[in-house]
């Protein structure tokens, strides 16, 4: 069989002969690459191995609840340089035009379902919130009209 081109280092490979479309070559470091590459892939295209893996973190921080913490305290450089980072995000956001209030960052998934809206009918009241904010995003203030 004709050597195929690596797609992670570049370098030429015999493909094994039970493998027809290998594209890796076999050094632990392109192995590594084409599981990262498949696992992208998996998390961009399939929601339920995207669902799978956040139910999975989650688990793992409840077991875990400590981890973030004892990593601040043993690497106090990492920690500083990601308070530095911030602060420099919130300069530029401050400069480009928020005011002198500190930003308010908002993720694009900011509800969450501490407060579940039951059915009914509801009044939603455009608010101006000044801030960052996804593009997306849009903030409302909800009444409850009736309850059903």
């Amino acid at each position: 069989m004709a050597k195929r081109r690596c797609a992670a280092c570049g370098c030429l490979f015999a493909p094994r002969r039970n493998v027809p479309h290998q594209r890796f070559c076999s050094a632990r470091a392109c192995q590594s690459a084409r599981r990262r590459r498949w696992q992208r892939e998996k998390l961009k295209n399939d929601a339920d191995y995207r669902a799978n893996q956040a139910a999975a973190r989650l688990r793992w921080r409840k077991g875990h609840p400590e981890y973030w913490r004892d990593y601040r305290q043993r690497h106090p450089d990492s920690t500083e340089r990601n308070r530095e980072r911030q602060r420099a995000r919130n300069r530029r956001r401050r400069a480009a035009g928020v005011g002198g209030s500190p930003p308010v960052i908002a993720e694009m998934d900011e509800y969450s379902v501490e407060k579940p809206i039951f059915s009914g009918t509801y009044r939603m009241i455009p608010v101006a919130v000044p801030g960052i904010a996804k593009m997306d995003a849009y903030t409302v203030e909800i009444q409850l009209i009736s309850a059903a």
